[in-house]
């Protein structure tokens, strides 16, 4: 089993135990697939959340990755990040392929800084040392025989 195959059980559970969204996630769903399929037609963050009078980045994050997330909503909803980037329906293989490889590339972004972060806590000070600059050139010149 992978991380993958345990994070998706884990999310079935979860969703299975709450199937239900809360209205606006519907309406930003049905929003986006009334007006936004397609690359060409995708809309920056700016404009559904006035559309929906959400204020905050993060709660609007929070319900695209609901419906993303979610098993009943089956629409696929794809992203770009940057000034011509925005939300939309996806109608081809090569943007869903795009979102997941932006997707995966987050990610493994994440996972790297989780372990340098979990690497310096369990370092806890250890293992670091202050050289003065006479003491560091002796270190080094040690280190090259």
């Amino acid at each position: 089993m992978t991380i993958f195959d345990f994070i998706g059980d884990e999310l079935n559970e979860q969703k299975r135990a709450n199937n239900k969204h809360s209205s606006i996630v519907y309406q930003i769903h049905d929003y986006l697939k009334n007006n936004a399929v397609g690359y060409e037609n995708r809309l920056k963050s700016g404009q559904i959340m006035a559309k929906f009078g959400i204020t905050d980045n993060k709660t609007f994050r929070g319900y695209i990755e609901e419906i993303r997330q979610s098993p009943v909503l089956q629409k696929i909803v794809c992203s770009e990040a940057g000034q011509n980037g925005g939300y939309w329906i996806a109608t081809s293989d090569a943007e869903v392929e795009a979102t997941l490889e932006h997707l995966y590339k987050r990610a493994i972004e994440m996972l790297k800084t989780y372990a340098i972060i979990r690497k310096k806590y369990r370092l806890d000070g250890q293992y670091r040392l202050k050289m003065t600059k006479y003491e560091k050139e002796i270190i080094e010149s040690i280190m090259r025989w």
